[in-house]
């Protein structure tokens, strides 16, 4: 039988995922963590989130304290998404790069918490179709907490949703269902 997760075992997993990721749990979303370790908890044949917990705070073990805080991550990426940035990306920041720089510098791109990699490939489409050499001359470095998410970003491999939502299909016009959208931003994954 499964009992709710009491305050002080709510408060350690809030802790935790503040030390770890900066991410604020606020009270209130104990459902949310209830949901989101209830099949950590099942793995590792536990009755519940309660016992889960109760286990990682009386015999601490990294790895488990990692699969908690990536279970609680949101992993929320989209193709183009809040399209102003990239805008400002393709308008102001890339040709204020390339005046400031010599044709033959590198550019390192960081694409930060990029979950399994879609603003990191839209980058990529992005650059390619404004930049003379973009595939050459620019790297993009693509991090999450998510292990699991890092490794789905340099796969780039997408269901057919996940490319539908937000992906135009100028992008993905003349490529196989679960490959990345568009060739042009297969040789962005390869930096990596």
């Amino acid at each position: 039988m499964t009992t709710a997760l009491a305050t002080p075992g709510f408060d350690w997993v809030c802790q935790l995922v503040r030390r770890e990721s900066a991410i604020v749990l606020a009270p209130g979303k104990e459902y949310l963590v209830e949901a989101r370790l209830m099949p950590l908890a099942r793995q590792l044949g536990l009755s519940g989130v309660s016992e889960l917990v109760e286990r990682c705070r009386a015999r601490p073990d990294p790895a488990t304290n990692r699969r908690i805080v990536e279970a609680l991550t949101t992993n929320e990426t989209s193709w183009f998404r809040d399209g102003d940035p990239f805008t400002a990306l393709t308008s102001t920041v890339m040709p204020a790069l390339q005046a400031a720089r010599r044709p033959t510098d590198p550019i390192t791109i960081w694409s930060a918490a990029c979950s399994s990699g879609q603003e990191a490939y839209t980058i990529g489409m992005l650059l390619a179709d404004s930049m003379p050499g973009a595939a050459s001359r620019v790297r993009i470095t693509a991090t999450d907490l998510s292990r699991d998410m890092v490794a789905r970003t340099r796969a780039g491999r997408f269901s057919q949703l996940e490319v539908n939502r937000g992906c135009p299909p100028p992008c993905w016009s003349g490529t196989s269902a679960g490959s990345a959208p568009s060739g042009r931003s297969r040789p962005h994954s390869a930096r990596w």
